[in-house]
């Protein structure tokens, strides 16, 4: 994702090192350094998405790809292949994941090799869980439409701005942030959560969470359910949600003496 990106510059225009690909002993003395590296690009693409985005009128744009004019409807709402299994398929997928984490958490406590990651089992699940009822949460109250059901593409729900005013008439539309792709963005959890014990397992789930969360979100933009603003959107609320339980609740317990830091970082060269 863009801050994903973000993340690579003001690292390169601070001269940091990748805290995404590498974990020096050096953080866990300045952990000013990991905010700088994940606050600021999130809140630099925020405000790209409410000043710059809608001048692109990149949702609409895309829309039009997958409607059809002469039908006046979106070809692909009821395919097989995409709702079925890439919409229903990939959904269970990610909900098996998380209930795997919490199955492995249960049996940490009967198999001791499990035992270390039993932390991070906890907050990988409690992460996915509550990014994701962030999303839900936000989107039940949300007055914004899908594509499928505004007036431009046959619906009856206008189309209107992030933080412009309806009508008062004006039904709720229920559809933004999307809510699919959060599931998919959820498993960034993994990334926060076994970020010092498992560097590069956790950069590897750092991507497949975005990318599970993009393909779920471009799924729903050729069924005419999201636009890419609302996948963005989902994207950005998962990020912000678990790094503020990253920030109240550390996935791992920092080590409070040099003994332990160093013991720590020959773990993290293991890995």
């Amino acid at each position: 994702m863009l801050f994903a990106l973000l993340n690579i510059y003001v690292q390169s225009k601070y001269g940091i090192k990748n805290t995404m690909l590498h974990h020096p002993l050096e953080q866990y003395v300045s952990p000013s350094r990991f905010w700088i590296t994940h606050l600021l690009p999130a809140l630099a693409f925020a405000l790209l998405m409410l000043l710059a985005y809608p001048h692109t009128y990149l949702d609409t744009h895309i829309a039009d790809l997958f409607f059809d004019g002469q039908l006046h409807q979106f070809t692909l709402k009821k395919d097989p292949f995409l709702a079925s299994w890439m919409h229903t398929g990939l959904k269970w997928l990610i909900e098996a994941v998380a209930l795997s984490c919490l199955g492995l958490l249960l049996s940490s406590y009967r198999f001791s090799s499990l035992k270390a990651h039993r932390r991070s089992l906890l907050w990988v699940f409690v992460g996915m869980v509550l990014s994701t009822a962030a999303v839900s949460i936000l989107k039940h109250y949300s007055q914004h439409g899908c594509p499928w059901d505004i007036t431009l593409y046959g619906g009856s729900l206008p189309l209107f701005d992030l933080f412009e005013t309806p009508a008062i008439t004006a039904e709720a539309g229920h559809c933004f942030p999307a809510g699919h792709p959060s599931a998919g963005f959820a498993l960034m959890a993994f990334y926060f959560a076994f970020r010092y014990t498992k560097p590069r397992f956790s950069v590897l789930m750092l991507w497949i969470g975005l990318f599970m969360g993009l393909l779920m979100g471009a799924v729903q933009m050729m069924r005419g359910a999201h636009f890419l603003s609302h996948v963005l959107w989902s994207g950005w609320v998962v990020w912000m949600v678990l790094l503020a339980l990253y920030w109240l609740w550390p996935a791992v317990k920092l080590p409070r003496s040099a003994k332990q830091s160093a013991a720590l970082a020959l773990l993290m060269l293991r890995e």
